[in-house]
């Protein structure tokens, strides 16, 4: 037998094999696509519509033990009656409470015990989520069990119906968007700035002021009213320092430590200020102050070098 010929035996013999495997394929796929139309056959998914009344708290229990309450109060959203939100995470729920949709139907009429064992819709393994409106109704009552391993979907039961469905319709998980913990939701925004508005900044550091202005055609800083360094040779130093998230909240009782650098950030419009504070708390961790701000806020040794190699830079150049 030629050389050629048995290339084409070869051949011949892996395209057979593709063609089975993709006929398997199509099989499975029309299969899954029929047990759907069989299970919801004569049944139509709800529809959960838009809440027009807007949520002005958002409650969110993991089984029976911790249970955490997100609040818009004066325009502001709290955790928990103590703390700032990240209004991006609030955001997301509030978005995710307008747009999730069923997808699927699981288990019809009074869920039996042993679906809701299987889709992990107990008390003390699932996650319930409840929306309230500004005249204090409830608006959406949501219990998320189990993630789907197919798409981003979640077994989950709604408001008073019994039936379990898959939920989804949105570009991530829904479990994920409100499975967060109090320091999840926790506003950790020390300062965000757009390089582009930033007209100075001043670092303090070892009894000295380090200063950055721009130039009148914004195209250099000026420092220390002296030398002059393009914009962007400075571009990641800047928007580092301007744009800081701090790691996580310093909750227990301590006394603050001294302070190794002080930054003044100043735009057309407004100045933010914000100390860092020496190591003092029992993690080891920095302290970050911010003005007008009664919380106490830390980033890590990798958060602090990071800053620290921005702010060295800036001093050095």
């Amino acid at each position: 037998m030629s050389e050629v010929n048995s290339v084409n035996m070869i051949n011949k013999k892996i395209g057979k094999k593709y063609a089975i495997l993709s006929s398997i394929i199509i099989i499975l796929a029309v299969i899954l696509v029929l047990t759907m139309f069989l299970k919801n056959r004569g049944y139509s998914l709800p529809t959960l519509k838009a809440i027009d009344s807007g949520i002005t708290e958002i409650k969110i229990s993991r089984g029976t033990n911790e249970t955490l309450s997100i609040k818009l109060e004066e325009g502001k959203w709290t955790v928990n009656d103590k703390y700032k939100a990240d209004s991006d995470i609030v955001a997301d729920m509030t978005n995710a409470l307008n747009s999730i949709q069923p997808v699927e139907i699981i288990s019809r009429g009074d869920a039996e015990e042993e679906d809701r064992e299987k889709y992990r819709l107990f008390d003390d393994e699932s996650l319930n989520v409840i929306a309230i409106d500004g005249s204090s109704k409830e608006v959406r009552n949501i219990r998320f069990g189990m993630k789907s391993n197919l798409g981003n979907n979640v077994y989950s039961q709604i408001d008073k119906d019994k039936n379990i469905y898959l939920l989804g319709n949105l570009s991530s998980n829904p479990k994920d968007i409100f499975d967060k913990s109090e320091d999840d939701i926790i506003n950790k925004t020390i300062s965000s700035v757009r390089n582009d508005s930033i007209n100075k900044i001043i670092i303090s550091y070892n009894n000295r002021d380090y200063t950055l202005e721009k130039s009148e055609g914004a195209t250099n800083w000026i420092k220390d009213n002296d030398s002059t360094i393009n914009i962007n040779d400075l571009y990641g130093q800047v928007y580092t320092i301007a744009n800081l998230k701090a790691d996580g909240l310093i909750k227990e009782d301590s006394n603050k430590n001294s302070v190794l650098y002080k930054i003044e950030i100043s735009t057309d419009s407004e100045t933010f200020f914000y100390e860092i504070l020496n190591k003092n708390n029992r993690e080891n961790n920095y302290e970050v102050a911010l003005e007008n701000d009664n919380n106490r806020y830390y980033i890590t040794d990798a958060t602090f070098t990071n800053l620290k190699d921005a702010i060295d830079n800036i001093i050095n150049k």
